[in-house]
């Protein structure tokens, strides 16, 4: 029932995708706030990127708890699970990154006003690049293998049917 609800089933849409923009958008925000907080000398950019961090990284330790549930269900030793497995494990590390970051920061100054270094902007476009690298992981599970729709949508295929269901040779 709970593993139901966390798929979003009640509402025929998965949640995990929801909940993916959250930390998408403030992350990449961010990475936008620091640019121009170095070119600008502009300590409240870099005090809403600091902020815009930490956002992200709570928002994605929630739209882990979603994503797990989807990915116990699909079958060992099949493309998808492969797939996922990477999704998860680049999502992982950008989430590392990104905290790594925010203590950075944090030890740099103490508190408010924060500053940008050529080091935190450096942190944040690798981990921007390895989180676009996900994301089109979590796109290709979602659009090509249909990943929490087919399931949602009620399909009742027979799994020969369904490519993402195949096992790996």
């Amino acid at each position: 029932m709970y593993k139901e609800l966390l798929q979003g089933r009640f509402m025929n849409h998965p949640l995990h995708p929801l909940f993916v923009h959250l930390p998408v958008g403030a992350w990449v925000a961010s990475l936008i706030c620091d640019i121009f907080s170095l070119l600008t000398d502009n300590s409240l950019l870099a005090s809403a990127s600091y902020y815009c961090i930490i956002i992200g990284c709570v928002g994605a330790l929630i739209a882990v708890i979603p994503g797990f549930a989807e990915f116990v269900d699909l079958p060992k030793d099949s493309v998808t699970r492969r797939i996922a497995t990477t999704h998860m494990l680049l999502n992982a590390s950008v989430t590392i990154l990104f905290f790594v970051n925010f203590f950075v920061r944090r030890s740099g100054s103490g508190g408010p006003p924060f500053s940008v270094t050529a080091g935190d902007l450096i942190m944040s476009i690798i981990s921007i690049t390895l989180l676009g690298v996900s994301g089109y992981l979590g796109g290709l599970l979602v659009y090509d293998y249909g990943v929490g729709q087919k399931r949602q949508k009620g399909s009742q295929k027979k799994s020969e049917e369904k490519p993402y269901l195949r096992e790996v040779a």
